[in-house]
């Protein structure tokens, strides 16, 4: 099969990191792989390597993934390279997806991966029409999550083929780059914390952490990891807070697994969540990991002891002082996440693409 992927960019968030870490199984099963990538300037080096190296044919199309234009490139890339099945990711290139569909052969089978849970066309009302037809185009979409086909389908309806299967994450991967160990010289007398996510101000809530650190010792330390458009009201919210010599940002960091596992706690503040990718990784680190009870996450863990309210930074902070003073606790939590973690092996999910990709493909041929 020729399998295309279509996406905005490979930047930091969670979709991207895992559409480079499933590829290469599509290339190892004898498919013929291309991704296509709306906007390459973003942080597009730290997966050029790995894409090259599986012999995965990429390519950008334009510096804006808003502007509809592309969609010409597309449907002439479609055509040039006989592609069998299309599989998009994110707004909006589902939406030009979409509309390319119109015009490049019926017998092309488009697949639509849903990420989120929530996001913020939902509460535009007539963006609710738009939705639907976009929608239709797609002969399956993917739910990466149950809440998330059950939100999907409180904005578009029932009568779409949507088909729930887990994201995953590479432990094999995560293993040897802990094994390499961080540059980041950690001072090992405190108490280290870290959240890894965007500074977006939407989906991640880095403000109700930082809180916290109000009613935590100043022996804990927070580090964050990640970017995005609130980096600066983030930033102010430290230092007006007076957590200038408490909290460092660390922006984009190619050694993310080795951080998890040389902080004492792994956190994820949030709001909402597709199917969290940085849940598995904190659990598959080593050390203990701690996120909001929201959508997205509460799914995903092994018990509800790894959870705390959302947005209430006392009940957070009490949450991490149970943690660093009981020692039995920790260790009890590192054991469980590192054995609940296998059953979201990369391998598995991509399993059930591919099951998805055949069972499309074979459907089409005989009609």
């Amino acid at each position: 099969m020729k399998i295309l992927h279509y996406i905005n960019n490979l930047g930091s968030g969670g979709a991207e990191k895992l559409l480079t870490d499933i590829l290469p199984y599509f290339k190892q099963e004898g498919n013929e792989v291309y991704l296509i990538i709306s906007n390459a300037e973003k942080n597009f080096e730290k997966y050029e390597k790995i894409l090259s190296d599986s012999e995965i044919k990429f390519i950008s199309l334009d510096r804006s993934f808003y502007n509809p234009f592309q969609i010409f490139k597309l449907i002439i890339f479609i055509k040039k390279y006989k592609i069998d099945i299309v599989h998009a990711h994110l707004f909006p290139t589902q939406y030009w997806l979409a509309i390319a569909s119109y015009f490049i052969p019926k017998s092309v089978i488009l697949i639509k991966t849903e990420h989120n849970a929530n996001n913020k066309r939902r509460s535009i009302s007539f963006l609710r029409f738009i939705e639907k037809h976009i929608y239709s185009r797609y002969t399956n979409i993917i739910a990466i999550t149950n809440k998330v086909k059950e939100n999907l389908e409180n904005w578009i309806g029932t009568n779409f083929p949507i088909i729930v299967v887990k994201n995953g994450v590479n432990l094999s991967q995560i293993k040897a780059e802990i094994d390499k160990g961080t540059t980041y010289q950690l001072n090992y007398n405190l108490f280290n914390l870290l959240m890894v996510g965007s500074l977006d101000g939407y989906q991640k809530d880095q403000i109700s952490l930082i809180d916290s650190l109000a009613n935590l010792p100043d022996e804990v330390h927070l580090f964050l990891v990640g970017t995005g458009k609130a980096e600066a009201d983030i930033k102010k919210h430290v230092i007006d807070s007076g957590f200038s010599n408490k909290v460092t940002f660390l922006g984009l960091r190619k050694d993310v697994y080795a951080l998890m596992n040389s902080v004492d706690l792994n956190i994820l503040s949030s709001n909402h969540e597709g199917l969290s990718g940085v849940t598995l990784e904190s659990m598959a680190s080593g050390k203990p990991f701690i996120g909001s009870d929201v959508a997205g996450i509460k799914e995903i863990v092994p018990s509800p002891i790894f959870l705390f309210p959302p947005k209430n930074p006392k009940a957070l902070a009490k949450k991490i002082l149970e943690i660093k003073n009981d020692e039995v606790l920790k260790n009890k939590m590192v054991k469980n996440s590192l054995e609940h973690v296998k059953s979201f092996d990369t391998s598995l999910m991509v399993e059930n693409y591919l099951k998805i990709y055949k069972d499309s493909f074979s459907l089409n041929k005989n009609t």
